[in-house]
């Protein structure tokens, strides 16, 4: 498998296909039983585990969150940046709208693990973390929980702003983040069985046809 730098691949499969594993695989929470994984040619064997996980973002769907404050929990991504780079990473996350409603706003505390906050918010603080961390690689995997229109739309602005030129490695579980990747994964059983663009695999591959089409139902 070989992703291109710069651009977001996107991976799609039933549950159980894979793509978690593939996913922590490149931090190294796990190590493949066989074969290897490069960045930039360079086996990341050879690079020290700290460094590497410190030039990957990632954006899971089970994000922690403290009981701490929003500019807190942001800054969490890089303790050295300015409240002003924090502002700017929540701005552009879409976070700044429900913030600012917040009864301290940037100051309020948001509860052990995010109690305060709705699944949407909690998306879009793990997106601000990770545009203020300004990493060259993103591992993001999208949640699968049910948003409205409008919370879905602004957490897709935030991912566009996240991946722009970034090295993007995207869980998909939305229409619009497969519609925008330049490369997709089709996984089945640990194997990838497919993989193109959107237009070619919805000729070509029956599994991703049908991931496709449940998404339209979904809609």
């Amino acid at each position: 498998m070989s992703i291109e730098g710069g651009k977001i691949s996107a991976f799609v499969g039933h549950s159980g296909a894979g793509k978690s594993t593939l996913l922590n695989l490149i931090p190294r929470f796990y190590d493949p039983d066989s074969g290897e994984i490069k960045i930039d040619n360079q086996s990341i064997h050879n690079v020290k585990l700290k460094s590497l996980r410190e030039n990957i973002s990632i954006v899971s769907q089970d994000t922690t969150l403290f009981d701490d404050t929003v500019i807190n929990n942001i800054k969490y991504a890089n303790l050295d940046a300015t409240d002003n780079e924090v502002f700017e990473a929540a701005e552009l996350a879409y976070a700044t709208e429900f913030i600012s409603k917040l009864k301290d706003g940037y100051n309020t505390v948001i509860g052990e693990n995010g109690v305060r906050l709705s699944g949407g918010e909690k998306q879009r603080l793990s997106i601000a973390r990770a545009i203020l961390k300004k990493t060259k690689i993103i591992l993001l995997d999208e949640a699968t929980s049910s948003l409205d229109a409008e919370t879905e739309s602004k957490i897709q602005k935030a991912i566009n702003h996240l991946t722009k030129d970034k090295t993007s490695l995207i869980i998909a579980h939305r229409l619009s983040t497969i519609l925008n990747s330049d490369k997709i994964f089709v996984l089945d059983q640990g194997q990838v069985i497919d993989q193109g663009n959107h237009d070619d695999l919805i000729k070509k591959s029956i599994i991703y046809k049908n991931f496709y089409e449940k998404q339209l139902r979904k809609d």
